[in-house]
């Protein structure tokens, strides 16, 4: 099968995140104590932006190829709104969500949420068509 750019930056994205949050299953304390380095990482922040932006465009562009177009279209739209979201939150928001959120949360439920993200990546792969 032909696949455009967008519907590969779709499966590259979603391989990463699927090895991502397998490691995350597996080693969730080295997530938690990470991500306020990452918070606060210039780097970090704008890749996050950029990756979500190419893969929320990538999404809502390659729709109407997916078993499901809706389905890439709500996560497309939602990706994007996430990517606009963290400049507008700043950096001492979102490091006080983060904050918040792991020490409410025990380590089983990163370890839910990480496996929640495998199944969704994996789904979008399968459903790129």
């Amino acid at each position: 099968m032909d696949y455009t750019v967008w519907q590969l930056i779709i499966v590259m994205i979603s391989f990463g995140m699927v090895l991502l949050s397998v490691l995350c299953i597996i080693f969730p304390q080295k997530l938690i104590l990470g991500m306020p380095h990452l918070v606060n990482s210039k780097l970090a922040r704008y890749s996050d932006i950029v990756i979500r932006m190419f893969l929320g465009i990538s999404l809502v562009l390659s729709a109407e190829a997916a078993l499901i177009p809706l389905i890439f279209t709500i996560f497309g739209y939602l990706s994007m709104a996430a990517a606009l979201a963290i400049p507008v939150l700043g950096t001492s928001k979102v490091e006080f969500i983060i904050k918040y959120i792991t020490a409410l949360l025990p380590v089983w439920t990163v370890r839910l949420v990480c496996a929640f993200s495998v199944f969704l990546f994996v789904f979008l792969i399968y459903n790129i068509g």
